[in-house]
């Protein structure tokens, strides 16, 4: 199923209020029933709906189910975790924090993206420009057919065809990209597969990595088994290279294995370092404090990474727009001397 995902804004709001709500005392039925009317307008009907399951006697875990295709894996692990150790209270406030950190990346990588991807505008622009105006200047067998980029593409017609493959491609891409993102098994084989790619591998694994540090600690915090800590910490991290791992390891744990052992030798992508900071928490019981000073140092790892990633992005679209500026130059340069016959 692929609809709108709720914005991350709206979200970090909503959790932030409903801690506050259930802080003050008032029972999560009244306080979806508020939501529905005046709370963030993307969350309205999903407040009244779920507020509508609760009453009926459904568990928070269930009535969300029906939105789990626009709620981010890490919010409904989390909110399931708290509802079995009756810690909600802590677990809105910790998914508001995460979701408005989420919303400054985002904002930041938009940021970093938006002068490369006007480079790029304007580079299409101007190759499109010399299309139409050398397409007038006489070729080499005196005829106006000046072909600049080797395509055959001159004169109006051709800057307008060389304009309409250009646009085709970034719309195709935009949706193609959209239509991933907005579905959750998709955007989760595409973080998967994205690990291997330069730049953007580290950054997507620190973020999973990240996700899969809070929902261990929270759900370790509500008193979980060791079962539903594993699956609902892997769910969490939304990305398929953890994914196909969660049922071995569960079933595993659930026979009284220890974690550390099982993440180790599972083949799922955790880090060396991790790995050993992990077995220490393990072994000596502090899972809450090392995995919350992990969840940070990864969160702030994943930030570094991606300005990293997005500052590599931008050269490749730099090098793209100098490429077709080299090629046109030396086009022009290789058709002139050959009517020159030099």
């Amino acid at each position: 199923m692929i609809s709108t995902p709720i914005p991350v804004g709206a979200l970090a709001n909503w959790c932030r209020a409903m801690h506050h709500g259930l802080g003050a005392g008032l029972s999560p039925v009244k306080l979806l029933r508020i939501h529905g009317k005046s709370g963030p307008a993307p969350l309205r009907e999903l407040s009244r709906e779920v507020a509508d399951q609760l009453a009926k006697g459904e568990s928070l875990e269930d009535a969300l189910e029906p939105y789990s295709h626009r709620l981010p894996p890490l919010f409904l692990a989390l909110v399931a975790a708290g509802e079995k150790g009756g810690r909600l209270d802590g677990v809105f406030a910790e998914l508001a924090t995460y979701f408005e950190n989420s919303r400054r990346t985002r904002q930041e990588f938009l940021r970093l993206m938006m002068y490369p991807a006007l480079q790029f505008a304007a580079a299409v622009l101007v190759i499109a420009l010399l299309l139409f105006i050398l397409g007038f200047l006489p070729g080499p067998d005196g005829k106006p057919s000046l072909d600049l980029l080797g395509l055959g593409l001159s004169g109006s017609t051709g800057a307008l065809l060389f304009l309409s493959v250009a646009g085709v491609g970034v719309t195709l891409g935009a949706i193609g990209f959209r239509f991933v993102t907005r579905n959750v098994a998709y955007r989760a084989r595409l973080e998967g597969s994205g690990l291997i790619v330069p730049g953007w591998g580290p950054a997507l694994l620190a973020f999973a990595l990240h996700r899969f540090c809070v929902a261990v600690r929270i759900t370790h915090e509500a008193a979980l088994s060791a079962e539903d800590v594993v699956r609902y910490a892997f769910r969490a991290t939304s990305n398929s290279a953890f994914l196909s791992h969660e049922a071995g390891i569960a079933a595993k744990v659930k026979r009284g294995r220890e974690i550390a052992p099982l993440l180790a030798r599972s083949g799922a992508p955790f880090p060396q370092d991790f790995l050993a900071s992990f077995a220490i928490a393990e072994e000596t019981g502090q899972i809450s404090e090392v995995l919350e000073r992990l969840a940070e140092t990864y969160r702030e790892e994943g930030e570094r990474k991606l300005k990293t990633a997005t500052q590599m992005t931008g050269y490749a679209i730099y090098a793209l727009v100098g490429l077709m500026i080299v090629i046109a130059i030396f086009r022009i340069a290789s058709i002139y001397i050959q009517q020159l016959g030099v």
